[in-house]
């Protein structure tokens, strides 16, 4: 799979000039449906066309609406990925100590992800490694951004560790949280109380001050 096109997301008021319209109703239906596809299936395994025959849409109309398979998968995810932005925001709001902040991030971070796993499928199965480093405007702008603030925030107070610039520090950390994610999804022998558990463990003990 390619990385995806942030461009071609210019192209949802092509229907506009088009005439082609998709209702709230058929909206979530297409909705739903890729989530229900691409948490069965791997990115290069799920077709348009399928996507409209499930979703009762034509297949001109979805290209006209979103541009590409690509803006389909990252439309039918990106309230979700919103709503954990403002949760992670929220949570972090509600502590002053570093350390409890970052804690309290990853911890809704993961508990997101556990409480959707077909969401998660889609962002640890289905889009490759390389958009999240080169891509933050993406899924993992929330994560990413929740961090970075909290950890050069701490690191600046004497809070944190500081021997790491806090961009690497949380390249570290997400990176960690993505292996753990996969495994979790594709492995009968770790539960997501474990993932849980050692995740959050892990990352403070990288950020505590030695």
């Amino acid at each position: 799979m390619r990385p995806m096109n942030t461009t071609s997301r210019t192209t949802k008021a092509a229907h506009k000039t088009d005439g082609r319209t998709i209702n709230a109703n058929t909206l979530e239906k297409l909705r739903t449906t890729i989530l229900g596809l691409f948490a069965e299936a791997l990115y290069q395994d799920v077709g348009i066309r399928t996507i409209c025959e499930r979703a009762k849409v034509s297949t001109q109309t979805v290209y006209k609406y979103f541009g590409n398979k690509e803006e389909i998968l990252y439309a039918c995810i990106k309230q979700d990925l919103d709503g954990l932005n403002a949760s992670l925001i929220e949570a972090a709001s509600h502590h002053c100590n570093r350390i409890d902040q970052v804690r309290v991030v990853l911890e809704t971070w993961c508990n997101f992800y556990f409480d959707n796993p077909s969401i998660a499928r889609i962002v640890f199965l289905n889009i490759p490694q390389a958009y999240w480093v080169g891509e933050r405007q993406f899924v993992q702008s929330a994560l990413h951004d929740a961090l970075n603030q909290q950890v050069e925030a701490g690191q600046q107070a004497g809070d944190l560790w500081d021997q790491i610039p806090a961009e690497l520090l949380n390249e570290m950390a997400i990176g960690a949280g993505h292996r753990l994610m996969i495994r979790w999804l594709t492995s009968d022998e770790i539960s997501a109380e474990e993932v849980r558990t050692s995740y959050i463990a892990g990352v403070l003990q990288l950020i505590t001050p030695r």
